[in-house]
């Protein structure tokens, strides 16, 4: 029977196995791949389910995390991902020939074994493949020991030979693990399941499965900042597990249990700055739930964005800061509110009504404005916080007030000329905007001189909805309107926007408009009635005269007596109010002298007469009324004896020197006054205060004075200027100068020449050469044949007296709106004097609400307010002027003033002096009057060098005729006012209709054609004068024709009509012409008076400033008590003399070379 060969199929030999051979290690080869890959299996699965049972028992106590999870599913894979492979690679792949596997039953067997290989590796030689297969072979004997082999194999059971199992082993330790899984998951299938996903899935965040479950998820919770917070736990419904009672720990602290309310636990954790977590348990469930403290979100702005009523005109929103919480709007406005967070907002609601938010921004709906209500505003940010508490809104309606308007620097009662231009300002406010300004006069009724009353009204000044407060400048003529000579009243009149509103009126002028002939009648009625009481208060200062000399001639011992120490005192009080009486009455005076040079009628001539009468009352108060203070020092320092008095020395006396041995030894006398001069003796006299030689009676030292007025700002009382002489050499002749005021120090005083004559047409004069002092020697002292007899030491009170008169003088024909240098000084001095009122103001340093002074600031707010309408009318001029002539200074001036933004800074101050900023306010209010000053200086140029020092000599100028003199003044004067009425005009230009703007501005037209011809009439007149010819008297006719051709400029812009920048810097360079500013060097000197007879023009002059950048002096006020030191009444009164002639406020007076 032939038997197919059974060959292997992984081996293939020429001599092949005995097939039960070849069966027997097939078979045996499969049972060793099965039980070692079984051992494999059953090992990796028992890893599995022990990793498995890990987790699900590790979940029971505490929510493992996901590493840990990783790392036991890691754990339990190691038998199938590593070790299943490496038992398939040692038991299949390195087992798969048979001499591999007979190998394996050397371990069993080891003999039969042996002989199995040996048969195995001799079918192997015999194969083709095998390369080194033996040349010479016995195929029998091959044949015969397989056979033999083969019979033997028939004696072992090879499936027993596998080496150590361990199959059986495995596999009950895999089914223990698999036994406990399929009960846990019969018992417990929702853990089972929720472990196995876990297990299974560890990097995905499944939430464990717990028997107490909670509800919701463990997210991050932000917390109020420092404020405690409660935590709620709640379980589910269906949760498996409900234990009565539940804990919660922050970080480390202290555990806080709660217990259960049907399904919910509530935790109150303390408060906490730090972040950290809270660790809540209940039953078996875990959540840790991350806390992040945060300050609660607080609002950082808070405006309200108003539209207000149509009727307003202001299609641009109002921004108003409502942080406060509560702001006003006029009734019929819409508002919305926007608000910044300090962080993003995630919702904001206004009334529970939810509103726009975008980032930390909230945007709210627009909100009608009819009627007071309060709105409660609330936010919620990005993390859920809350504010402490909603920000409540309160929207008050408030009606649209109505608008104010008064007068500035208009007298009541005034009498002026029917061809007179009365200039003056008008303040008008109102909170949404002034329409229009104008004016309306009304004539009184009287049934005899005015039964037909005039009326008329015009408009001054066009607003506009943006111009809350407005300062503009106004003017009347009586012959301009059409109205006759009457009494009239006068009034301002504004209109806001509001529709219906009714005007609303200042309070009235009244303004009695005269024809020249009663002009002239008014004023020397007015003249008599002043005379009159000049007369007065010099019969009184005789009064007190001869009871001084009375208190003279009383012995040391009487003098002693407290009640003669009173009457002195009283004595002294009398002469402070007469004096006070007397410098009343010196202004009067020199107002009614200024209202006589705007009368056509007056001719030079009866201006002299006028004048003269002044003048004699300043020679009796210079040379008759005898010094009280020093009477009083007489009588307070006298000896036992009695003294002898002036009265009883001869007349000639009075005025002689004071001769060596007489009384007591003096200082060194001053240099002597030249011809003409009057020394003051100043460097002679013994006076109160810090010169005297010794002190008053009773006291050892010279004591500091309590009453003497303070405040003086820019005044250094500590010493006297340098240099300052005794005297001034006197020109004769009347000059018409206006000496300005300015802060420029004393330059070293020169020889002058003696300069006779040089009256011509005004100048404008700036005391300093604009140059840097040199220092060098002081000035040699006059020659002996220039000295004037000097007047005693007794005549100091009373040249207050020609003082004031001299003020007088200095103030006639100020022309402080006039040219540009003149309008800076006026600005300037006009803050020295509101600091003054602010420095006196008490409650320094007060809070707003304790000090009783409202009125007071509030009126010097209003002034500070109007002043920078005024500055920036000045502003606007100097820049249409710039334009129109080009000039270094003015452009650098320009710069300066527009970098400072003047006119905001001065309302500045206005707002510190309302809320009681005493020193704050007046330190500003002086820094502007030093620099509104310094730019008046720039826009002059500085003198050039001066010619070397050489001997006295005497220069005659040429003189122009008063007449023509008093020509020039009144075409300055119109010319000014007719500069107002331009600007007048142009302000008014949107209120007025085109034809009427066109009327008006022909008439300006007309009145600068006016001024021409009689400028060109003072050319022809000046042209025929017999020194024409002479050099000064050129120089001002080239003046003339100068400012003549620029007035036929004006005359053409005029014409267009064109009342802007244009016209108005053609108007104010016609000024500057005429009233030329030229500086002189400023020796410190004392100003002359010069006789009587060529004084009368001097009253006549532009004026003299030049003290007026300090603050005077308050005239004392009557007060119920003293506090501090008293002191004697003569010290306070030799301290006043002293201060003013240190400051130069005295004018010395002469009675002429006789």
């Amino acid at each position: 029977m032939n038997q197919t060969p059974v060959q292997d199929p992984i081996q293939q030999t020429d001599i092949l196995l005995p097939p039960r051979m070849q069966t027997a290690l097939e078979q045996y080869r499969q049972r060793v791949w099965m039980i070692k890959l079984a051992e494999a299996a059953l090992a990796a699965l028992f890893g599995l389910s022990l990793s498995y049972l890990l987790v699900f028992g590790l979940d029971r106590l505490f929510d493992t995390p996901s590493l840990l999870r990783v790392l036991i599913l890691v754990a339990g894979s190691v038998g199938t991902v590593i070790l299943f492979p490496l038992k398939y690679h040692y038991w299949v792949w390195c087992h798969r020939r048979f001499d591999q596997v007979a190998r394996l039953l050397r371990g069993k067997f080891p003999r039969f074994g042996d002989q199995l290989l040996g048969i195995v590796e001799l079918a192997q030689i015999q194969s083709p493949q095998y390369s080194s297969r033996p040349m010479y072979t016995s195929v029998p004997l091959i044949a015969a020991a397989m056979r033999q082999v083969d019979t033997e194999l028939e004696k072992y059971d090879l499936s027993e030979a596998v080496p150590h199992p361990k199959h059986r082993l495995w596999a009950v330790l895999a089914a223990i693990p698999l036994l406990l899984i399929v009960t846990l998951n019969i018992l417990l299938p929702a853990a089972g399941s929720n472990a196995l996903a876990r297990w299974l899935m560890p990097w995905r965040n499944i939430e464990r499965y717990t028997f107490a479950q909670l509800a919701g998820q463990a997210e991050a919770r932000v917390v109020a900042y420092a404020e405690p917070f409660s935590l709620e736990a709640e379980l589910k419904q269906d949760s498996p597990r409900k234990p009565d009672t539940g804990q919660a720990q922050f970080g480390k602290q202290l555990p806080i249990v709660a217990e259960r309310d049907n399904l919910t636990y509530q935790f109150d954790i303390p408060p906490q700055t730090a972040e950290g977590g809270i660790l809540v348990r209940v039953g078996d469930a875990r959540r840790s739930i991350p806390i992040s403290p945060k300050m609660r979100p607080a609002l950082t702005d808070l405006t309200a964005e108003a539209q207000l009523p149509a009727y307003l005109q202001l299609p641009t929103p109002r921004l108003q800061d409502a942080r406060g919480g509560s702001i006003n709007l006029v009734r019929g406005s819409t508002a919305v509110f926007k608000a910044r967070a300090t962080r993003n907002l995630s919702e904001a609601t206004l009334n529970g009504k939810i509103q726009a938010v975008n980032g930390p921004e909230i945007t709210t709906e627009a909100l009608n404005v009819t009627t007071g209500i309060a709105y409660q505003l609330s936010w919620i940010d990005q993390f859920g916080l809350t504010a402490l508490q909603p920000q409540t809104l309160r929207l008050q309606a408030v009606d649209d007030e109505a608008p104010t308007v008064n007068f500035n620097k208009l007298k009541n009662n005034q009498v002026i000329l029917s061809n007179q231009v009365l200039a003056f300002g008008i303040q008008a406010g109102d909170d949404f905007g002034v329409k229009l300004i104008g004016l309306e006069w009304e004539g009184i009724v009287d049934p005899v001189q005015n039964p037909e009353p005039s009326t008329g009204e015009k408009i001054v000044a066009a607003g506009g909805p943006d111009q809350q407060q407005m300062s503009t400048t106004a003017t009347f003529s009586a012959g301009k309107e059409k109205v006759r000579p009457q009494s009239l009243r006068l009034r301002a009149f504004v209109e806001d926007y509001l529709p219906q509103r009714q005007r609303v009126y200042s309070p009235d002028v009244v303004l009695h408009v005269l024809t020249p002939a009663e002009h002239f009648k008014w004023l020397a009625e007015q003249m008599a009635l002043w005379v009159n009481a000049a007369q007065e208060v010099y019969d009184k200062e005789l009064q007190l005269n001869q009871a001084n000399r009375e208190l003279s001639n009383l012995s040391t011992e009487s003098l002693d007596d407290p009640a003669v120490r009173q009457q002195i005192q009283q004595q002294a009080a009398a002469e402070t109010a007469n004096a006070a009486m007397l410098e009343s009455l010196i202004e009067l005076g020199a107002e009614l002298v200024q209202e006589a040079t705007k009368n056509e009628e007056f001719d030079p001539n009866q201006l002299e007469s006028w004048a003269e009468i002044l003048q004699q009352l300043k020679e009796i108060a210079a040379e008759q009324m005898p010094s009280v203070a020093d009477l009083l020092a007489q009588a307070a320092e006298a000896p036992g004896t009695p003294t002898e008095t002036a009265e009883t020395l001869p007349q000639s006396d009075l005025t002689a020197p004071t001769e060596p041995g007489q009384g007591q030894q003096e200082a060194e006398e001053g240099p002597p006054a030249p011809i003409g001069g009057e020394d003051r003796g100043l460097e002679k006299a013994d006076k109160y205060g810090p010169d005297s030689k010794k002190p008053p009676e009773g006291l050892e030292e010279t004591p500091e004075d309590p009453n003497n007025p303070g405040g003086d700002v820019n005044v250094d009382r500590s010493e006297p200027p340098d240099g300052k002489p005794g005297y001034l050499p006197a020109n004769p002749t009347p000059l018409v100068l206006d000496f300005e005021s300015g802060f420029n120090e004393s330059e070293p005083a020169g020889q002058p020449p003696q300069v006779l004559g040089g009256m011509g047409i005004p100048v404008t004069v700036l005391k300093g050469s604009g140059q840097e002092n040199e220092e060098g020697d002081p000035p040699s002292a006059q020659t002996a044949e220039l000295v004037l007899q000097a007047v005693q030491e007794q005549q100091e009170l009373l040249d207050a007296f020609a003082e004031l008169a001299g003020d007088m003088n200095q103030l006639l024909l100020g022309f402080e709106n006039s040219t540009f240098v003149k309008r800076l000084k006026a600005a300037s001095r006009r803050q020295i004097d509101i600091a003054a009122e602010i420095s006196s103001l008490d409650g320094f340093g007060l809070p707003d609400n304790e000090v009783e002074n409202q009125v007071q600031r509030a009126k010097l707010g209003e002034q500070q307010v109007a002043e920078s309408g005024t500055i920036f009318t000045l502003l606007e001029d100097m820049v249409a002027y710039a334009d129109r002539k080009p000039s270094v200074n003015y452009s650098r001036v320009l710069y300066e003033m527009l970098a400072a933004n003047l006119k905001r800074q001065i309302r500045a101050i206005s707002e510190d002096i309302n809320q009681n900023q005493v020193g704050q306010s007046t330190i500003e209010s002086e820094f502007w009057a030093d620099t509104l000053d310094r730019w008046a200086e720039q826009l002059v140029s500085p003198l050039p060098p001066p010619p070397p020092p050489g001997d006295m000599q005497l220069i005659i100028l040429p003189n122009l005729p008063p007449k023509i003199i008093v020509e020039v003044l009144r075409i300055i004067d119109r010319q000014i006012l007719l500069r107002e009425e331009t600007r007048e005009l142009e302000q008014a230009k949107q209120a007025i209709e085109a034809e009427g703007y066109r009327a008006q501005a022909d008439e300006l037209k007309a009145t600068q054609q006016h001024l021409h011809q009689r400028t060109k009439i003072l050319v022809k007149q000046i042209d025929e004068l017999p020194n024409a010819q002479e050099q000064l008297i050129q120089r001002h006719l080239n003046k003339l024709i100068n400012a003549s051709e620029v007035m036929v400029e004006v005359e053409e812009i005029l014409a267009q009509p064109d009342t802007g920048a244009k016209a108005i810097a053609a108007e104010s360079e016609v000024i500057e012409i005429l009233l030329e500013t030229a500086r002189i060097p400023n020796a410190p000197m004392v100003v002359k008076v010069p006789p009587t007879s060529t004084s009368a023009l001097l009253l006549m002059g532009m004026g003299d400033d030049s003290s007026q950048a300090f603050i005077r002096n308050r005239a004392p006020k009557q007060a119920l008590g003293k506090s501090g030191r008293v002191l004697p009444e003569e010290f306070r009164q030799g301290l006043d003399v002293y201060f003013d002639a240190l400051e130069g406020k005295s004018i010395e007076s002469t009675s002429g070379s006789e």
